[in-house]
């Protein structure tokens, strides 16, 4: 005999029932999106699946409640339009190119162009050879401080290529908070 489906609702919540060769039934809900599952044998009756999913009414609501809030909070954040993207790029240009112009005199270097992107895995990196630092568009949704610590660290690296004691120490010398900051903005990681 085939497999059979149909649905049946109780207290407003919608339950696929599936009848196929099996002993027992059984009750399931998917994580992804909630929906409510019971499997049962082919000659259980309609009324009997019934009280099965009644009796456990209170079971189902609370734990779809937690899977469609867990899903909810996963759901990827709407791609801002490209006029959007622009808007938010050019804002962002304009924040970094001020604290540029604020710490170049106090780290004595000179940054050579800014590129403001969608980086997966960095807040910014800079290419020692030319001095041109890239700076995540995720920024521009963090914290100002988180801001001005990835531009110093870039700026830095115009000074002392690696991650080494002398990188580490002029980052103390001139953003002392740096490892708090740090810290913070690592929690966060690039989305």
């Amino acid at each position: 005999m085939k497999e059979n489906r149909y649905q049946i609702t109780v207290e407003d919540i919608p339950i696929t029932v599936i009848k196929k060769r099996m002993k027992n039934m059984y009750l399931r809900i998917k994580k992804e999106d909630g929906s409510v599952f019971i499997s049962a044998p082919h000659q259980v009756s309609r009324e009997k699946i019934l009280r099965f999913a009644s009796e456990r009414i209170e079971w189902i609501k609370s734990n779809r409640e937690a899977y469609l809030r867990e899903a909810a909070e996963k759901e990827p954040l709407q791609e801002p339009d490209p006029g959007e993207l622009k808007r938010q790029k050019e804002e962002l240009r304009r924040r970094v190119e001020v604290l540029v112009a604020k710490w170049e005199p106090v780290m004595q270097v000179k940054v050579s162009g800014i590129t403001i992107r969608q980086m997966k895995t960095r807040w910014g990196s800079c290419n020692v050879k030319t001095h041109h630092i890239n700076i995540n568009l995720a920024l521009a949704h963090k914290k100002p401080e988180f801001l001005e610590y990835v531009v110093v660290h870039e700026m830095t690296h115009i000074l002392e290529a690696s991650h080494n004691q002398v990188f580490w120490g002029y980052m103390t010398k001139f953003y002392p908070q740096w490892k708090t900051v740090r810290r913070q903005l690592n929690a966060e990681r690039p989305e």
